[in-house]
């Protein structure tokens, strides 16, 4: 019986790791996705060159010392037609962000998508926040009709991410959906954390 290379692997309860420009030149053998594109983002060096170009920072899952996932951070703005913020007393329409850049697992890497999504919605709303003011992440889900189908905004949307524009024609004129979290209750869940363990002690 063929063993996949990920059998055994629980990316759960696997940390990400942060990729450098060397480790991008390393870890992609072997490596699959649904998108090719993803791949060669990584082989052939746009992931390494925007990291040394200082546009981003990347992270990765592994399992074996093989690349199971990775993901890239960068600001962002999130921008509404609506003053989102209004009942804190926040008249903005804008509002600072972290954007998810890129997102790819292996397609035999079960569950190391949600496992970097999730993972980097808690680095944001534990350590980003204590550092610069940012209220949303954001992503430009991936949306092409070309065959086969591909539309990743379902899988942001079980996260808990919400449309920029609901009511957007489908399939959209872009090739992606723009989406948003709101880190607010993750931040008063991890303070409130924070409070209850030194009440604690």
């Amino acid at each position: 019986m063929r063993v996949s290379r990920f059998d055994g692997a629980d990316f759960a309860n696997i940390e990400p790791i942060q990729i450098t420009p060397d480790l991008t030149e390393s870890l992609g053998g072997g490596y699959r996705c649904i998108r090719g594109e993803f791949v060669t983002f990584l082989k052939q060096g746009r992931i390494k060159r925007e990291i040394e170009s200082e546009l981003c920072r990347c992270w990765g899952l592994t399992h074996n010392g093989k690349l199971a996932g990775y993901i890239t951070l960068l600001t962002d703005k999130l921008t509404l037609d609506y003053e989102r913020l209004a009942e804190e007393n926040i008249r903005y329409t804008t509002y600072p962000a972290v954007k998810i850049g890129l997102l790819c697992a292996d397609e035999r890497a079960k569950g190391a998508g949600r496992r970097l999504v999730d993972w980097a919605l808690f680095y944001v709303a534990t350590e980003v926040v204590q550092k610069i003011g940012v209220r949303f992440i954001t992503v430009d889900a991936f949306y092409d009709l070309d065959k086969p189908h591909y539309d990743a905004s379902g899988f942001y949307e079980r996260l808990g991410f919400e449309f920029v524009d609901p009511d957007e024609p489908v399939p959209p004129a872009v090739p992606y959906r723009s989406m948003f979290f709101d880190l607010m209750p993750l931040i008063a869940h991890f303070k409130n954390a924070v409070i209850q363990e030194e009440a604690s002690t």
